[in-house]
Formats: C-alpha cells, structure tokens, sequence
C-alpha cells in the first residue's frame, strides 16, 4: 500500500492520554492549548515511538466546535530566530465528531508570525503557530477567492494519523452537535521531508 502524499494512518493507542488526565471544557470558541508530551501523553504511547527512536516534544490539544471551520495555514516553530515549517504531526480525534481535514494549493500570500515579537507572547507561539491564508468554503467569514485556492486531498482523521503540516491545510468540523478535541504530537528533532517522516513511521503502518 502506497502511503498517501498528506495522511498515513498509525498503530498507536486509540486514547493516547495520560490516566486522570480531564480535558478543558467545551467553550463557544475554538482554541488550543500546548503541552510537554509528559504532562498528557500516556506511557504506552510514548514507549511505543520511543521504541522506533522517536521523541515527541509538544503536544497541542485542540477544540472546534461543532459547523466550524479553521483556517487554512501552514504550521511552523522558531528555530534559531527564524520560522521554520513543521514537516508532520501526529493527530488523534478524541471526542470522534465527523470532520474533514483538507490540504490546499493557495495562490495568495500568507501572513506570517513575528519572530521577534515586541509585546509579551504565551510560550505556545513559539513551539507552534502558523502561515495564515484565509478561509475557503465558511459560511460565517469572508473566503478566499476561489480562483486562489485548489482543494489536493482530504481525509477523516480519526485514530492516530500522521498528518502532514508543511503544506497549508485545515479541519472542518462538520458535525452538528459534537465539538471536535483533537490531539496533535510534535517530533523533536523534526524531520526533514514528508518522504523522511513517513519511512520514520513506517513500522506502525497497520
């Protein structure tokens, strides 16, 4: 089976988080909040990637709630002052809302994140953020022409899927009732190509 060019399902535990760990509660917004692997990861998960020598360094937890969409963008870090685009991550659909996530071609540029910021920032700025496009496809925000955007591949991401990062994308939750908690892990060091990622996880193809 030929891995696909944005998404590769894996053999990882089901519910990756740590015994007793309890969730945010669910709010009107979207949001995410950033974790050391340690603090929401649980051991079996974390011994299984360290038996392929592969260390997770952050991990996001996220929320969309239910009809939204995210806006398409690119991931990146800060590395030595600079950004860098992540290349791939890790991603769990905890609370199992029907969503698509989506890889784009966007003829448009996008807005990147000061690397040197002048006022004071959260920690999680720097270990992710991202290049911000637009939206394409909301019903409630202003979208992208769509002479500017081409839809390359979509998938719903359930079980632990490595997802690509370095090519803009972005979730849709279109489940009607369910918010969407999604987890996204984080390897350090970060891989080089998405070709480097996928031969990396290549044992946990199911």
């Amino acid at each position: 089976m030929t891995a696909s060019r944005f998404h590769q399902p894996l053999d990882l535990p089901a519910n990756p988080l740590r015994a007793g760990f309890v969730r945010p509660r669910a709010t009107a917004g979207n949001h995410y909040r950033i974790f050391a692997a340690e603090e929401i990861l649980n051991r079996p998960t974390l011994d299984r990637l360290g038996e392929l020598g592969l260390k997770v360094s952050t991990v996001a937890l996220f929320y969309k709630r239910p009809g939204s969409m995210g806006i398409i963008h690119t991931d990146v870090a800060r590395r030595d002052g600079r950004w860098r685009k992540n290349v791939a991550a890790i991603n769990w659909n905890l609370s199992g809302a029907d969503s698509v996530m989506r890889w784009y071609a966007v003829d448009a540029p996008g807005i990147t994140p000061n690397p040197a910021p002048t006022e004071p920032v959260e920690p999680w700025y720097f270990a992710l953020n991202g290049i911000h496009y637009g939206f394409f496809g909301a019903r409630d925000r202003k979208n992208l022409p769509r002479c500017q955007v081409r839809i390359l591949g979509e998938a719903a991401i359930g079980g632990a899927t490595l997802v690509r990062t370095n090519v803009p994308h972005a979730v849709e939750n279109t489940d009607a009732r369910r918010g969407r908690w999604a987890l996204s892990a984080r390897c350090e060091p970060d891989f080089r190509s998405w070709r480097e990622a996928v031969a990396a996880f290549q044992p946990l193809r199911p």
